[in-house]
């Protein structure tokens, strides 16, 4: 029984230091300065991190998905990426890599001889 109090008591402790830390990250001068939040992790912490009275009401407002990740760090980050691609399908990052995934398919089902010219049309 002592054990999963403390257990309890570790796991309220760092829910409270990661909304603490995400209000530090993503909230200046009384402002969000995220247009969405994405909550990825392996166990049900995300869950209740986003679903905490700790974590920041304007915060809560910008989550987008909340996603079950298997990997930890950079790895992790782009699963992360890659099972929330449907609710980030206005993200500049998302087009882009769409298009050059399309451009590499397009250019891998191509015959040998051919020639493919590619190139950038800046508009402002």
């Amino acid at each position: 029984m002592r054990f999963a109090r403390l257990r309890m008591e570790k796991r309220h402790n760092y829910v409270r230091k990661v909304a603490e830390t995400a209000v530090e990250m993503f909230i200046r001068n009384d402002k969000v300065n995220v247009a969405g939040l994405v909550l990825a992790g392996s166990a049900d912490f995300k869950t209740e991190l986003g679903q905490s009275d700790m974590f920041d009401q304007r915060l809560q407002a910008k989550m987008i998905k909340t996603v079950d990740v298997s990997y930890g760090g950079e790895n992790g980050f782009n699963q992360a990426i890659e099972l929330a691609a449907d609710a980030l399908a206005n993200v500049k990052f998302i087009q882009e890599k769409k298009l050059i995934g399309s451009y590499f398919d397009e250019i891998s089902q191509v015959d040998e001889l051919m020639k493919f010219e590619f190139g950038l049309l800046m508009s402002y």
